[in-house]
């Protein structure tokens, strides 16, 4: 699938820049992720290995991918976004002057694509992916990618890096000297939201995170599908609550990655996630 420029290019089935594209679940236990995700939602899984990439797991949902999962390198588990790009070496080098900071060097991964990962100004990670021809996520479903935040301190840094990055518009929402929550848009399409962090929150454990929205299946709902989250090995950081976008709640998988499950069919009140989960690490 071609990568395209917004307002250069026609749309038709092509992927905007800067638009999510692929998440990757950094854990510290692979197996015991593959075991919590596919009791949770369902996935399968299948495995490839190279000498340069190494090892990386695509998991699937009936058929289709719709994110990987990688063991870490360190003690820390984690979802990853990453955010598409035409030319990953290009977008990377943008993205370094403007003041990211390159942490994980290109790298291509069969099936997938080139990719990067950096640190922006707001001190958040985020990835780039240039797909292969064949890409294909699954997105929207349940078990898929739903919605994405970025949680910062740094909003209107946040948000001008990433407008000068992809051009993202943005509708801003808070008080008169303070935008609580930002909405990017590319063209009339909204495509990620930037929350500002509770200061009264914030302890020196903070870090700024993206928070991940994953699709729960209106016949289960998101109560139940807590309950069994719970019973798998994971644990609770917001009970499921009724938001503008769907009934939501925030969990922790056995390896203490964070994550977002959301039924989008019971919308209700305005209210973010990010704004319930007290942050710390």
């Amino acid at each position: 699938m071609a990568v395209v420029v917004p307002g250069k290019t026609p749309p038709r089935w092509e992927l905007y820049e800067g638009m999510p594209c692929w998440i990757e679940l950094i854990t510290t236990d692979l197996e015991r992720a593959r075991e919590f995700y596919a009791g949770l939602f369902g996935w399968e899984y299948r495995t490839h290995s190279d000498p340069v990439s190494g090892e990386h797991v695509i998991a699937l949902r009936e058929g289709f991918p719709v994110a990987s999962l990688r063991a870490a390198s360190g003690d820390h588990s984690t979802w990853r976004l990453y955010l598409a790009s035409a030319d990953c070496a290009a977008t990377t080098a943008h993205a370094q002057e403007l003041g990211a900071t390159l942490t994980v060097p290109h790298n291509h991964v069969p099936g997938v694509g080139t990719k990067a990962v950096l640190v922006g100004p707001a001190d958040a990670e985020f990835g780039l992916l240039q797909p292969e021809e064949s890409w294909q996520f699954d997105v929207g479903l349940p078990g898929t990618l739903m919605w994405a935040e970025l949680v910062t301190i740094k909003a209107q840094t946040a948000d001008n890096f990433f407008h000068d990055l992809f051009g993202y518009d943005a509708e801003k929402f808070g008080t008169e000297n303070r935008s609580d929550y930002s909405v990017w848009y590319l063209g009339d399409e909204s495509v990620l939201a930037r929350v500002s962090m509770i200061r009264e929150h914030i302890t020196a454990s903070t870090h700024p995170h993206w928070l991940l929205y994953l699709g729960v299946d209106e016949s289960v709902g998101t109560d139940e599908l807590v309950r069994t989250a719970i019973a798998l090995g994971g644990r609770v950081r917001v009970d499921p609550y009724d938001s503008s976008i769907g009934r939501v709640a925030v969990l922790r998988d056995p390896t203490g990655a964070r994550f977002a499950v959301i039924d989008q069919t019971q919308a209700g009140e305005y209210g973010t996630a990010a704004n319930y989960d007290p942050y710390e690490d």
